[in-house]
């Protein structure tokens, strides 16, 4: 059956060249579906009935308000989130030129190691490492008004509960927000009402999560409201609370 198998080989490489010509041949493409007409045809009409999935489920009354209401506390979610990230953004710029102006006005090292003060008197870097005063070159000397260690420490400690905080918000933003909104637009399976009414409780509690600064557990389909969450951390010092660099 040698001669079989050459025929056929040849006729699949006469159809596969008739497809990447985009000659008619009166039979339905065996290799290059996405450019079979009636391929092609046939994805038309599919999408259009997922489109039109959601347009009947629309006509529903009840769903349509459930569907509205989602969207409602999407965007409100949305608008919570987005004013936080700007804060946060605005209040990391503020805390790092107020670490920078500290780390300028402390006693440097040759190297350009920054050298602090502590209260109990021992001189430190900015890891908090103390340091040797015999380690220590002769020329160096601490200003009576150079910034303390712990005032160093303040404002790097407030810089990273910041820049921790801007995680948090991105992380909300990432696993919650935008899964909610993808799902919304998702013409093609759209949600049920149930589906609708847990992304509303979910978005309503975005608010919760802002304050918290952490992703809350999913709730139930029951779409029950979520409890007060008490924050898992102080609020960031702002530049007020930190005090001017010296």
């Amino acid at each position: 059956m040698e001669w079989w198998d050459d025929q056929k080989r040849q006729q699949d490489i006469d159809d596969l060249n008739n497809e990447m010509a985009g000659r008619d041949v009166g039979r339905q493409h065996r290799f290059l579906h996405d450019r079979d007409p009636q391929y092609i045809e046939e994805r038309k009409r599919e999408d259009k009935h997922r489109h039109d999935m959601l347009m009947q489920l629309m006509r529903d009354a009840e769903y349509a308000a459930a569907y509205q209401r989602a969207w409602d506390a999407l965007d409100n979610a949305q608008d919570a989130l987005s004013e936080a990230l700007l804060e946060n953004a605005e209040e990391t710029e503020r805390l790092a030129e107020a670490l920078d102006a500290i780390t300028d006005q402390a006693a440097h090292l040759p190297d350009g190691t920054p050298v602090f003060r502590a209260a109990d008197g021992s001189l430190r870097d900015a890891d908090g490492n103390r340091l040797r005063s015999d380690a220590l070159p002769a020329s160096l000397t601490i200003p009576e008004d150079a910034p303390s260690y712990e005032e160093y420490a303040a404002a790097r400690d407030a810089l990273h509960s910041a820049r921790m905080r801007g995680q948090e918000l991105a992380r909300i933003q990432t696993e919650v927000v935008d899964p909610a909104r993808d799902r919304m637009n998702d013409r093609e399976n759209p949600p049920d009402a149930g589906e609708l009414d847990a992304i509303e409780a979910r978005m309503r509690q975005v608010p919760a999560m802002i304050t918290a600064g952490r992703v809350l557990p999913d709730l139930e389909r029951s779409g029950d409201a979520a409890a007060p969450v008490e924050p898992e951390h102080s609020a960031i010092p702002t530049l007020d609370e930190i005090g001017p660099a010296p």
